[in-house]
């Protein structure tokens, strides 16, 4: 990674984001920037004309540049810096990773304008983004990978997330764990009536999910005493496990599903982003040879 992006905003001084970029950026030996997108949303039912328009996003632009100079002010690195004015905080957001080539983008929450554009965000993700909660560098990271991939896509975002596991586990010499939420035999075969029936399914079925997640890992160079195999959704086994192996850093998937497809299938991510209180790394597909 030789570039990395950090997205701020200006109603918070300190951000949390930023700091972590710095730390990665220095241990990385990568380039920073730092972008504010002055989110310009009317307020409901106020509708602005095409000249005033101009003005408000030149004044608003101006005041960006302004604070971001202040907020940079005390950074003795080099580092770039853009602000842009816009209505379309997601589209700014995106098309500033694109036309930087940005490696990683470091956000929190908080710098979203709502939670629509937020949740937006999570499912047009334009590049490999750390979510950061507090500034803590990695000391304990926990990768997710899926015990039944549905696709390729899917078995890739597991190569792509121990890709990026292995690879940061080196850079930050930290111990690594892998879990894995493992689904009921009743989800998956709900007409079977038989509880003995169910419950032999169950144990066929965790012991071939366990043996093919042993040769995922064997795959990545890694032993299967870090695997921990749990049943129930995605973002509790996380949570259990986090406690369990104090990882303060997730590293997981997502193919961001968008529209009908998010609503009836759900989008892991943002489950997890919303009951995981931990830092979390989000990959795509694509970026299984970027790093």
């Amino acid at each position: 990674m030789e570039h990395l992006l950090a997205i701020v905003d200006q109603r918070h001084a300190d951000s949390p984001a930023f700091r972590s970029a710095v730390q990665w950026s220095r241990i990385l030996g990568a380039r920073l920037s730092v972008f504010l997108p002055a989110d310009l949303t009317s307020p409901e039912g106020l509708t602005l004309g095409s000249g005033l328009l101009a003005s408000v996003e030149h004044t608003a632009e101006l005041d960006a540049e302004h604070w971001l100079e202040d907020f940079l002010a005390r950074e003795s690195a080099s580092i770039g810096r853009h602000a842009v004015a816009s209505r379309h905080w997601v589209q700014a957001v995106c098309h500033e990773v694109e036309r930087m080539g940005a490696d990683m983008i470091f956000i929190s929450r908080e710098s979203a304008p709502n939670s629509a554009a937020w949740k937006k965000l999570l499912r047009q993700l334009p590049a490999p983004t750390c979510i950061v909660r507090d500034t803590t560098t990695p000391q304990s990271i926990l990768a997710a990978v899926s015990a039944i991939p549905e696709d390729a896509v899917h078995q890739v975002l597991n190569d792509t997330v121990l890709n990026y596991a292995v690879r940061l586990r080196d850079l930050w010499q930290v111990e690594l764990k892998v879990a894995s939420a493992l689904p009921s035999a009743m989800e998956i075969a709900p007409m079977m009536g038989e509880t003995y029936a169910v419950s032999y399914v169950q144990e066929e079925m965790e012991t071939s999910l366990r043996e093919a997640l042993r040769l995922l890992l064997e795959k990545h160079g890694l032993k299967d005493d870090i695997l921990c195999l749990r049943m129930g959704v995605v973002e509790a086994v996380l949570a259990q496990e986090l406690e369990t192996v104090h990882a303060n850093w997730v590293i997981m998937g997502t193919v961001g599903r968008r529209a009908l497809t998010a609503f009836f299938s759900g989008n892991s991510a943002e489950q997890v982003e919303r009951h995981v209180p931990a830092n979390l790394l989000l990959l795509r597909p694509q970026d299984f040879s970027e790093l």
